[in-house]
């Protein structure tokens, strides 16, 4: 009795562990963003004092959210928590752990099934939508974040600081984090966060399915494959959203459509016995349900999750 209420308390300081540090992570992220942004109002306030609300508007606030330095900063000071958090394990295990040698069709079969996922994931929009509709609201806002990048430097956060940084986080410290209590809570629970953390009611699912992919990858052969799978991704809506004809958009995504689940069905007729095998044995191996309870009653993590909520709340209003 003794050895199991030890036992429980260590995996409940564990996981506040964990959820303190994500707090920690994405409270400093927004107060960087605010800050940057303010300091930079009040000296557009200050140089030119004699504008007017709607020249303000237009000369200083619009190409500052257009802009991705404040992210770009943001993410790169926010992710001092995590290494606090993981200390000398972050540059020893979350990044140098390597599992099997990855090789280019590895990259394209990834690449093929968080594209896959994706464009699954993103037919949810429209019966969400309608269903928003039915109660007199809309999520026109939560959409607005999938436009494509309007400076160069939200493109370079878009396609290369935010896939760093975002693996860093998710499939390294948080993932390699959890491996502890096996592969298939560590994935999961990695990709729950993941995919909340976007505080997107659209991007939500996307992001939990890709998080899975995304989470096996890593754990199979490393995070820097899923950096690379991560940064094509957003490479690749980067690229679409820059198409400026509607007609033209809707043929590439409707050829790349059945190209990609063209590929993904080949890849798992070919494979049908060991992914089914692979599944079992995934299933088999499924952490205890006392496990998720004690995540999911952690104090930090309940926070972490319901800051997220109200993100996605905010990402929705009426008609």
């Amino acid at each position: 009795m003794h050895d199991r209420r030890a036992k429980r308390k260590k995996i409940k300081r564990h996981f506040r562990k964990l959820g303190i540090s994500l707090l920690f992570q994405g409270g400093l992220l927004w107060a960087v963003v605010i800050a940057f942004m303010v300091v930079q109002v009040f000296r557009a306030m200050f140089l030119t004092p004699d504008l007017t609300e709607q020249q303000m508007e237009k000369q200083f606030i619009n190409p500052l959210q257009e802009s991705g330095w404040p992210m770009i900063i943001a993410v790169v000071i926010a992710f001092i928590p995590l290494l606090i958090y993981r200390k000398k394990l972050f540059w020893t295990h979350d990044l140098k752990t390597v599992g099997k040698r990855m090789n280019h069709r590895i990259v394209f079969i990834g690449f093929a099934f968080v594209l896959g996922l994706n464009m699954i994931f993103m037919l949810i929009m429209y019966p969400v939508e309608g269903l928003l509709h039915l109660f007199g609201y809309t999520a026109e806002p939560s959409e607005e974040i999938l436009e494509g990048s309007k400076t160069i430097s939200m493109f370079v956060y878009t396609c290369l600081i935010a896939p760093i940084f975002e693996e860093f986080i998710y499939r390294g410290a948080v993932l390699r984090s959890l491996e502890r209590f096996g592969s298939f809570f560590a994935i999961t629970g990695s990709a729950l966060l993941f995919g909340m953390m976007h505080g997107n009611i659209i991007q939500l699912p996307v992001a939990f399915g890709i998080g899975i992919v995304l989470g096996y990858l890593a754990k199979t052969y490393s995070i820097w494959l899923t950096i690379l799978i991560h940064s094509l991704n957003n490479l690749l809506s980067e690229a679409i959203s820059a198409v400026r004809s509607e007609a033209l958009a809707a043929i590439l995504n409707s050829g790349l459509f059945v190209a990609v689940f063209l590929v993904l069905g080949v890849f798992l007729y070919k494979n049908r016995n060991s992914i089914r095998s692979w599944l079992h044995d995934a299933w088999e191996k499924r952490p205890e349900k006392k496990l998720w309870v004690y995540f999911f009653t952690s104090i930090p993590i309940i926070l972490l999750l319901l800051f997220n909520s109200v993100a996605i709340l905010l990402g929705i209003e009426k008609l």
